[in-house]
């Protein structure tokens, strides 16, 4: 008994060893295949997933399964049809669960997207989609020997928008024992609907599967090396498996002493199929790179092109407009040297009419003391005046001189004649004036640079006085408050024997109530609006820091005689941090 039992054993581990020399095939004893493909989305609906499962079904039941085929189901249909595949399993054998259209992931689980799937927010995702993994669940518990799950689902998410995570594609499943999961392509990556009937991934798995005598693990290979070698590495299935034995989709194992040769003429045949396409994909990225280069010259040439015409343009406008500005700058400057030469006048005239309206009423001050003295009680005869050699006449006009008292007599000389006076008589003493600062006009001028305020006893309201000097010339502008400003006018400024003098122009209104006769009468005679004058003095000599002492006074046609003229002292402060007075 021994002797047949051995021989028995022997010769089954022989059929077993030369049958399947490679390792344990699987069992075949039924193939079955749940087949679903979505297309009809409301919102971002996709182009092949329907026609993917459709072509699917028809491949797998050339292969010997019993296809379940579903397209564009709602969510009630799809977990009906996942519930029926997994009593089908049951039976034993191998099990093939196929999903093409949209599938995304929240929180690290992948959801398979029913049409008709109503999905404002991530929580939605649990109730309105199918959770892969309930797939995965449903063929462990069948209990089989082989599952596979193909997902051709990992396009962009519709639902981007409105989940919080920007996590794409589907997450990694690791696969249950005795299983295999292939994905179109890697974790958190995107796949392609594909241009043609078929998306990318499925027109390569449709492509290989047929091929007999391979096991199912080189089927995905060459799945991926195709994929990989048309999307240039931008797209790369990824599988997940778990399988002990060999699985052979076409055809049977091969038997015999011909495994090792016909393994090896695949992987010879895999080897020059991806040498090819690395060597068609190399010379396409040669010739993409040769195309770059010859656009970045020749958007090189044309850059210069464009900077050498816009420099020449350039230049030609701006030639252009300096001939157009010519003229207009030539009369620019003539009108200016016209106005300087206008204002040399005026400030001449100005000095020459301030310097004898001051003779003026220096003559007058001194006929008015004459007269007092004259006019005076018990008051010795008046002294004989002789101006240069002559006897003064009643009626007779001063010349611009100086007058000196002695005694009885009186002589007026001119500046550069000297003081005659009788000999042994006393001359009065005279308050010796202050003398002037010996600082040149120059200096003077510069100091006077800057903002400053008028203030009164009387707490009259004057705008600011900026002065500023230009040469042997100081040039003024009120500023400050606009009302004032637009009050009064600067008529007047000048700076001569260590005073300054500043006039302003107050316009006054006309208050004469008139018919609308009267106003067209005023309009047409043009009459000229009364205008006030107010002229400051300061004292430079008497000037401390950064204050002027100032006496101001009416000075115009309408002021009161000048013996009864109000004066109202004041200063001028300087309002702004410049050095100075």
């Amino acid at each position: 008994m021994r002797t047949p039992m051995r021989l028995i054993f022997a010769l089954t581990a022989l059929f077993l060893l030369t049958a399947f020399p490679y390792g344990q095939a699987l069992a075949d004893t039924g193939r079955y295949a749940l087949v679903i493909g979505n297309s009809a989305y409301k919102d971002k609906p996709l182009k092949n997933p329907a026609n993917d499962a459709r072509d699917m079904g028809r491949a797998l039941q050339r292969l010997g399964f019993d296809v379940q085929l579903k397209t564009d189901v709602s969510l009630r249909d799809m977990e009906e049809a996942i519930r029926e595949f997994g009593v089908r399993l049951k039976r034993g054998g191998v099990g093939l669960f196929y999903y093409a259209g949209h599938g995304v992931q929240v929180q690290g689980v992948n959801y398979l997207v029913p049409v008709g799937a109503k999905i404002s927010s991530e929580s939605d995702a649990k109730f309105e989609c199918v959770d892969a993994g309930r797939v995965l669940g449903k063929m462990e518990d069948a209990g089989n020997e082989l599952n596979i799950v193909i997902l051709d689902a990992c396009r962009n998410n519709p639902f981007a928008r409105s989940f919080r995570s920007v996590d794409q594609g589907l997450a990694r499943m690791d696969a249950p024992t005795g299983s295999i999961v292939a994905y179109a392509t890697a974790p958190n990556s995107v796949a392609s609907d594909g241009k043609g009937a078929n998306g990318m991934y499925t027109k390569y798995l449709l492509e290989n599967m047929n091929t007999p005598g391979i096991p199912i693990e080189e089927v995905f290979k060459r799945v991926r090396i195709g994929v990989m070698g048309e999307t240039s590495k931008k797209q790369v299935p990824w599988e997940s498996s778990s399988i002990a034995g060999y699985f052979y989709l076409a055809g049977t194992p091969p038997q015999g002493a011909n495994v090792k040769a016909q393994l090896a003429a695949a992987q010879s045949a895999t080897v020059q199929q991806v040498t090819a396409e690395q060597r068609q994909q190399e010379q396409r990225l040669k010739d993409y790179i040769l195309g770059l280069e010859a656009e970045k010259q020749q958007v090189e040439l044309e850059r210069a092109d464009l900077a050498r015409r816009r420099q020449q343009l350039d230049q030609d406008a701006a030639k252009k407009l300096a001939e157009a500005q010519a003229p207009q700058d030539k009369r620019l400057r003539e009108q200016l040297a016209v106005l300087e030469t206008e204002r040399r006048k005026l400030e001449q005239e100005r000095l020459a009419l301030e310097a004898a309206r001051r003779e003026t009423e220096r003559l007058q001050s001194v006929q008015q003391a004459q007269a007092k003295q004259q006019a005076a009680p018990n008051v010795p005869a008046a002294p004989n005046v002789t101006v240069a050699g002559q006897q003064l006449r009643p009626g007779m006009t001063l010349p611009a001189s100086s007058v000196t008292v002695i005694g009885q007599q009186a002589s007026i000389q001119s500046p550069g004649q000297a003081s005659a006076q009788p000999y042994g008589d006393v001359q009065q003493p005279r308050p010796r004036p202050r003398a002037p600062r010996g600082d040149d006009r120059a200096t003077v001028l510069s100091r006077l640079a800057g903002v400053w305020r008028i203030e009164t006893e009387g707490n009259r309201a004057f705008p600011m006085l900026q002065l500023k000097p230009g040469g042997d010339t100081l040039y003024g502008t009120l500023v400050g408050d606009e009302r004032l400003v637009s009050r009064m006018q600067l008529s007047g400024l000048a700076v001569e024997d260590g005073s300054l003098h500043v006039r302003m122009d107050i316009p006054q209104p006309d208050r004469r109530v008139q018919t609308p006769r009267g106003r067209l009468r005023t309009l047409v005679r043009t009459e000229q609006q009364p205008t006030r004058t107010i002229e400051c003095v300061g004292s430079l000599r008497d000037s401390q820091g950064g204050e002027i002492p100032l006496v101001c006074e009416r000075v115009d046609d309408g002021a009161p005689p000048r013996g009864v003229r109000y004066h109202e002292n004041g200063r001028m402060v300087r309002a702004d941090s410049g050095r100075g007075w």
